[in-house]
């Protein structure tokens, strides 16, 4: 009898080294997250142009569907959705054209990885942006959805138009040049038209900063005119 169990013990751990063998031959048999992220990374890189502080990154979705594929006995042929937007790629074709042939729709995120500026810590609203307020990090550029800043110069002495936590992207939206001619300020308004100049006097009708353009008021003529701002007391008008 203990015999027989021995033996019937024997049988079974077999059996599951059998299994385990198929199962691991199984797996090995389809084709891996990794090699068809390889695969998309590679493509893209050759097809997508790209600054060279860029560095692009692809994330694959709908993993379960890549992990019930045969693996290909060739090379994998890959390709952009037809009338894809090359600007949003949001899947890629493979086609395997081997001992067992498939062709899959693989949706993907791209990742295009820029050195931005930004908040290196809290930086209170209306303040003036230091060197020390700032750093470079990595971001993706397809999720920048305002303009963003590459070059320390255009952030230094701006002003913060808000609370800016730390980590954020420093954008158009959260500062501004310092306003150098405020509402209601009386100011020169210069009008220049081929070699003639006018110089007469105005009076702001809206905050501006250097090279934006404000409302004015021009009371010889008694009309609101545009004027771009050029100088602290000073805004051209525009003809």
């Amino acid at each position: 009898m203990q015999r027989m169990d021995i033996t019937f013990l024997k049988i079974a751990i077999l059996t599951i080294f059998i299994l385990g063998f198929q199962s691991v031959l199984a797996y090995n048999d389809k084709e891996t997250i990794e090699h068809i992220k390889q695969i998309s990374k590679d493509f893209i890189s050759k097809n997508m142009t790209v600054a060279e502080d860029e560095s692009i990154d692809v994330q694959i979705k709908q993993l379960s569907s890549i992990l019930q594929i045969p693996r290909c006995s060739n090379e994998i042929a890959v390709a952009f959705p037809k009338n894809a937007n090359r600007e949003q790629i949001t899947s890629l074709e493979f086609t395997c054209n081997g001992n067992q042939t498939w062709h899959l729709l693989v949706p993907i995120d791209v990742q295009i990885n820029t050195k931005v500026l930004v908040a290196k810590q809290t930086i209170p609203s209306k303040k003036i942006v230091t060197e020390d307020d700032i750093e470079f990090a990595d971001r993706d550029k397809n999720h920048l959805f305002y303009s963003f800043f590459k070059n320390k110069n255009e952030v230094i002495g701006q002003v913060t138009t808000k609370l800016i936590t730390a980590g954020s992207v420093l954008n158009n939206k959260n500062i501004q040049l310092p306003i150098i001619i405020h509402r209601n300020q009386v100011l020169s308004l210069v009008v220049k038209h081929k070699s003639i100049t006018v110089t007469m006097q105005g009076i702001a009708k809206s905050d501006g900063s250097l090279n934006s353009t404000i409302k004015v008021y021009n009371p010889t003529s008694k009309h609101i005119l545009d004027a771009i701002v050029v100088g602290s007391n000073k805004a051209e008008i525009v003809i």
